[in-house]
């Protein structure tokens, strides 16, 4: 299977409802599931489905952006929106450098379930993570599979009128 990753972007005030709107159209576009299944939570935060675990996914948000990455194996995604970085933690990066690094760490600490406490010691990025250029106009995305996969991306305008 591939590593499916579903992006919008919508109001600030709204990411967590959009974020598992998001998670719904991708399971229902893939999958064929009408509703999302009952979700827990692992000890480091990390969502899963305890009645299909078929199913793996992750959900990151961040000033209004929105991603969803499915996949059949553990899988981490982030997403934060372009702006100065922290100082403290950038040393002098640029911010698409910054958190072009930041979202791969991130999205490797969320496909192994670690928390987000785990970003705070050093912490190399897996190799397997894939940076995903130009999905969200303004952001950095990047997704962390578990094995070697493809990845589609779906960009989805929640906002559009016809």
């Amino acid at each position: 299977m591939d590593v499916v990753v579903y992006a919008a972007l919508g109001p600030e005030n709204r990411e967590r409802e959009l974020a598992r709107r998001l998670l719904a159209t991708a399971l229902e576009r893939e999958l064929g599931l009408a509703a999302v299944p009952p979700m827990e939570r692992e000890a480091g935060g990390k969502p899963f489905f305890p009645l299909r675990p078929d199913i793996c996914f992750n959900l990151s948000h961040s000033h209004g952006a929105v991603v969803c990455a499915l996949h059949d194996k553990p899988v981490g995604i982030d997403v934060e929106r372009l702006r100065p970085p922290p100082r403290r933690l950038a040393e002098g990066m640029e911010a698409e450098a910054f958190f072009r690094l930041w979202t791969a760490k991130e999205a490797s600490v969320k496909r192994r379930g670690l928390g987000i406490a785990a970003l705070l010691r050093p912490l190399e990025p897996d190799p397997l993570c894939r940076y995903l250029d130009g999905l969200l106009e303004g952001c950095a995305v990047t997704v962390c599979p578990s094995e070697e996969a493809a990845v589609r991306t779906v960009a989805v305008d929640f906002f559009r009128t016809e």
